[in-house]
């Protein structure tokens, strides 16, 4: 379904796909490609050409209102699987009277701890804790298509199906 995004409502936390650990604010990874600077004659100056599919460090934050029992897990220094869901709400253009629609959103991610902040204790205010982490993998699933994969440890950087690191796909 094509359609205009409004909002997303909400956003659950699960690790290991079981755990739920609560709704969750999520600042995504900014994917970066590696560069290699090109200069050389007939070349009118430098060029800066990123590498297919070889990205520099991801990092995610998690946010949460509040320190619990879950989320304080996370910082045990081992290899976290965590799964966020939620909606995604839609204008429908073609329905007659402008229908919202919701579209399922699923990121699912490979983690390691690199920091968290506990917060501030502060009488009628929320703790704000949050946590960041070093991503080794990543795949984001919109009506449970799969839209984007990126695993460092296994060699794929995948966008609509085509694996830019496996030579047979890519050429």
């Amino acid at each position: 379904m094509n359609g205009f995004p409004i909002s997303l409502q909400g956003f659950s936390l699960y690790i290991n796909a079981l755990k739920e650990v609560g709704t969750v604010d999520l600042d995504l990874p900014n994917i970066q490609f590696m560069t290699d600077t090109v200069i050389g004659s007939g070349i009118g100056g430098e060029i800066e050409v990123p590498i297919a599919g070889l990205t520099k460090s991801m990092t995610m934050k998690i946010k949460k209102r509040s320190v619990n029992k879950q989320f304080t897990t996370l910082i045990a220094p081992i290899m976290h699987q965590l799964a966020f869901r939620g909606n995604l709400q839609m204008v429908d253009p073609g329905s007659p009277i402008g229908r919202m629609r919701n579209r399922k959103i699923r990121i699912m991610a490979k983690v390691t701890p690199k920091n968290k902040n506990l917060g501030k204790a502060e009488t009628a205010k929320a703790m704000d804790t949050e946590a960041e982490f070093e991503v080794f993998s990543i795949r984001v699933f919109i009506d449970e298509i799969e839209n984007l994969h990126i695993d460092k440890l296994n060699n794929k950087f995948v966008v609509d199906g085509i694996n830019y690191l496996d030579e047979d796909d890519f050429l």
